[in-house]
This record gives structure tokens, sequence and C-alpha cells, in this order.
């Protein structure tokens, strides 16, 4: 599957903030699936704000790395996993704050499932992870907690039955300027 960056000029309003804003970043992430049907979710804060929020492993493309080599490596740099990957099932281009400056992203998700619902064993860990845990559907529906993606808790049933996507779904809550 060959799918392409998307290449949007950014939002003038973005600019009105202050804010920096650089480039697009290019993301690889992985839900992580266990066989009991949990999701591995880590905790992150923004160092500044403290924002906290759960999301997936996953993180920004090195140098000519593939987005499936991408999530391979940062699954296993933010949690010790080495997992098979399945399919890019969702996508989206997310714009938001994070120590205070404005970052641009375009993700692709990967899922991984069939993990035993072990602890991690970060290699390398970002300073922002505060925490992790495995979650179910119920708990993530029933939570008052931030996730990202957004819609975390209605796009997840279907991966869950192992209905992926013929071609990825656009998750995206963004493009925002909060």
């Amino acid at each position: 599957m060959n799918l392409r960056t998307p290449q949007v000029e950014p939002r003038k309003a973005w600019r009105l903030k202050g804010l920096e804003l650089g480039g697009l970043r290019s993301v690889a992430r992985v839900l992580v699936i266990s066989n009991e049907n949990r999701l591995f979710l880590l905790k992150a804060a923004d160092p500044i704000t403290d924002r906290r929020f759960w999301m997936t492993p996953g993180g920004g493309l090195e140098g000519g790395e593939s987005f499936e080599a991408a999530a391979r490596r940062e699954l296993f740099e933010e949690t010790g996993f080495s997992l098979a990957l399945g399919p890019c099932v969702w996508t989206r281009r997310h714009m938001f704050e994070w120590r205070r400056k404005r970052i641009d992203q375009y993700e692709r998700f990967f899922v991984a499932p069939g993990a035993e619902g072990a602890e991690p064993a970060p290699m390398d860990q970002d300073r922002h992870v505060v925490g992790h845990r495995w979650w179910s559907l119920d708990e993530i529906l029933a939570s008052t907690a931030l996730f990202s993606p957004r819609w975390l808790g209605d796009l997840l049933p279907a991966i869950l039955r192992g209905e992926y996507p013929e071609f990825p779904i656009d998750c995206g809550d963004s493009v925002q300027s909060t």
C-alpha cells in the first residue's frame, strides 16, 4: 500500500497566535492489542502545561525510514515489545500544541494483535511518558480521560473484532486550533 503524505499549507490562524510551526512531521503509531482484547496505551504529559492524555505507542520517522519500520522501532523503544505488524487501519492529519509550539503531523496507525498483555520494558522511553496501562473497550468508553485520537472508543470496536478496513480510515479530529 503506498499512501502519500499530504502536503497542506498551515492555516494562517496558527501563525496569528505567535506560536512556531515547523514542517509536516510523519509519525507511525501502533494499536497493540492483547489476546484479551485490551489496548495498550501510554500516558503522556506536556512538560510545560502538564496536560495529560492517553496515546498509542509511536513516533516520528527517522531518515529514509518507512512508516512500517518506524512503527516497529518505536514500539520496541517505547515498550520493549517486538510484535508483527498488521495493516495500517487509520490515518490522520493532526495539529496540536506541545511545549508551547504548534506541531503539525501526519499519522498512520498499524495494528499489532496477539500481544500477551505483558508489562512493558522500554528501551528508550521519552520523558513525556508518565504512565502506561492495558485498557478494555468498556474502560475507555467509561473514562473521562483524554485519548488520542479523540474518537478512539468509537473507532476501536471493529479493530477489536478483527474487522480491518480495506483502506485506512481518516480518524482525525484535526486540523484544530485550540
